[in-house]
C-alpha cells in the first residue's frame, strides 16, 4: 500500500510542476503585482493587485475588498470606469508614471 501512495504523489507532483512552470512561462514581463491610488474622498491609500491578464494585454487590478477596480490597457494606461466617477487619482496615468510616483509594486524575478 505504501508503494502505491508514494507513486501518486510521484505522479501529481511532477504534474504540478508542469503546470506551474507553463503558468509562469507566459506572464506577461512588464506589469506589476501590484499598483497603489490614493482615493480623495476618504483621504486613503487603495492597493489592487493583479487580478488577471486577458488575451487582448489588458490587465485588471483589484483590491482584496473590491474598493478598488482598475484597468490597465495594452498600451499601459490605467482606464478610467465608464460605468461609474473615477474614485482614485490612478486613472489616465501611465506605468512609467506609477512607477516613478512609487506607487507599484514589482513582482521579484527569480534568476
Amino acid at each position: 500500500m505504501l508503494k502505491w501512495q508514494l507513486a501518486l504523489v510521484a505522479v501529481l507532483g511532477v504534474l504540478g510542476t508542469s503546470v506551474t512552470g507553463a503558468i509562469a512561462q507566459t506572464a506577461p514581463p512588464n506589469l506589476p503585482a501590484a499598483i497603489i491610488c490614493y482615493a480623495q474622498a476618504d483621504q486613503s491609500w487603495r492597493v489592487g493587485y493583479l487580478h488577471r491578464v486577458n488575451k487582448n494585454g489588458d490587465a485588471m487590478y483589484t483590491s482584496l475588498v473590491g474598493n478598488l477596480n482598475a484597468t490597465i490597457n495594452a498600451k499601459g494606461v490605467v482606464v478610467a470606469p465608464t460605468n461609474r466617477p473615477a474614485g482614485v487619482d490612478c486613472y489616465g496615468k501611465t506605468l512609467d508614471e506609477l512607477r516613478s510616483d512609487g506607487r507599484v509594486l514589482e513582482f521579484q524575478r527569480t534568476r
